[in-house]
């Protein structure tokens, strides 16, 4: 608990923003904002959020992350501002203060977390009020668990993110694309976007591009970077 603490006193983390491209044109539509932390002792983002679960800390963890990356928001005025939240957090009822005079028709709400939710009723009461101020709903990781799948059928998310397990070397593995494609035609149903995560190289896209997904992010079209590059960004 000691080490979330001091994270929690210290300005940390710190933001990243990784673009999110629409595929034809190729053109940045969005950013989403990645976790980065410099303390010690050194660790992957993933694990000090594992850490803030452990110690009962995930909500002002995640919230504190959320301001911190929203603060970038009038310096991107053409782009969306992907964030990052648990249900847990979503259930805390804080995000609405968090979003008050903000332009809210510029966040997406990335809803994380592989466990499965209790109670969807709730949290779709909860996420009512954002999404009346058009704040859209994604779910990310999607096909890496379960419970990913059920907040896809359950929440009707504006987004869906593939996980990049899914997109790795999908040019060459038939199964993964049967998925993918069975993916985007659900989307097209339901009235969602596909977003295809981790692309990394040239033939994974065109694979992507081949199966009708529109919109995606990865190394090989922009690693995260800094507020002020993704600024100059067109």
């Amino acid at each position: 608990m000691a080490r979330i603490q001091d994270v929690l006193k210290a300005d940390e983390p710190s933001i990243v923003y990784q673009p999110i491209y629409s595929l034809d044109p190729r053109r940045v539509v969005g950013l989403e904002c990645l976790s980065r932390f410099s303390v010690t002792p050194t660790r992957a983002p993933s694990q000090w959020f594992a850490d803030a679960v452990k110690v009962g800390m995930t909500v002002p963890l995640e919230l504190k992350a959320i301001r911190k990356a929203l603060a970038g928001l009038a310096a991107v005025p053409d782009f969306y501002l992907a964030v990052n939240a648990s249900p847990g957090t979503i259930l805390s009822g804080e995000l609405e203060d968090v979003f008050a005079d903000m332009e809210t028709n510029r966040i997406v709400l990335e809803i994380t977390e592989h466990a499965c939710v209790p109670d969807y009723n709730k949290l779709i009461r909860v996420l009512e009020p954002l999404r009346r101020r058009s704040v859209r709903i994604a779910v990310d990781d999607v096909g890496a668990g379960f419970a990913n799948m059920r907040h896809v059928i359950n929440l009707h998310p504006e987004l869906i993110k593939l996980d990049s397990s899914l997109i790795r070397s999908i040019d060459v593995h038939s199964n993964r694309r049967a998925l993918v494609s069975a993916m985007v035609s659900f989307a097209n149903e339901t009235g969602s976007t596909i977003v295809a995560e981790g692309v990394e190289t040239a033939d994974e896209l065109n694979a992507l591009k081949a199966l009708g997904v529109t919109t995606a992010q990865g190394y090989f079209l922009a690693r995260p970077m800094r507020l002020a590059i993704a600024a100059r960004l067109l």
